[in-house]
Parts: C-alpha cells; structure tokens; sequence
C-alpha cells in the first residue's frame, strides 16, 4: 500500500512539473506594431515556447497576411530573441526580434536581419487570454 501511495505521489509531482512552463515567455502573446509611415499598424500573435535549455520555438502571426514559424531563439533570464522571416511585398524578409520580460509584459525590439535596411521599430506584448 505505501509503494502505491509513494508512486501514485510521484506521478502526480510528475504530471505537475510537465505542465509548468520553461520560462515566462511561455505561451500566447498579442500586441500592436506601429510601424513608421505609410506603414499600417501590425496585429500580432507570438505563441512561444521555450525548453529547460533555453531553445526557443513558436509561431509569430501577423493577424490577416499569416504564420512565421520562429527559426531559431533562445532565452536568458529576462531577455528572448528569435529570428522569423514573415511574407513581404517584394519577397520574404528576416526578422530578428529581441525582447525583455517585465513581469506583466515583454518589451520588444525587431528589425530586419539585413542591418543596411530598414529600422528598429519598438512594442510591448501582452498575455493573450
């Protein structure tokens, strides 16, 4: 009866430990891009997820043109960085996003991955419910 017990006790810490996230970055994020002019503004949903290792994967939606797969990532502490390359009018682009978690919210930074184009363009992204 107590090697029941102790093994039903195991599994259970077990089941609660899998379910746990690797880090806070974890799980559904939504935010609003504003990017400079004449460029609408960008929905975006960035569902990560992230392993004991720090190796980051997921998906980055822009809400109405479609998923980017995340390349590659990884965590450290407080900050997470990932690279995706999203559809574009002219031809796919690589984009390498760099963010911080503050406790409620990450604080992003992304540009393209070619430093000769484009800009650092900031936003925050919320837990999405």
């Amino acid at each position: 009866m107590r090697f029941l017990l102790a093994l039903v006790g195991v599994l259970a810490a077990s089941a609660a430990c899998a379910q746990t996230p690797a880090t806070p970055f974890d799980g559904k994020w939504s935010a609003q891009v504003v990017r400079p002019a004449p460029n609408p503004p960008q929905d975006l949903v960035i569902n990560l997820a992230t392993d004991k290792g720090g190796k980051v994967t997921g998906v980055l939606t822009i809400v109405g043109t479609g998923d980017s797969p995340i390349a590659w990532g990884f965590v450290k502490g407080d900050l997470i960085t990932f690279r995706v390359t999203v559809p574009g009018a002219a031809a796919p682009t690589p984009f390498v996003y760099v963010g911080r978690f503050d406790g409620t919210k990450v604080d992003f930074g992304r540009r393209p991955d070619d430093l000769s184009v484009g800009q650092l363009v900031e936003f925050s992204a919320t837990k999405a419910k």
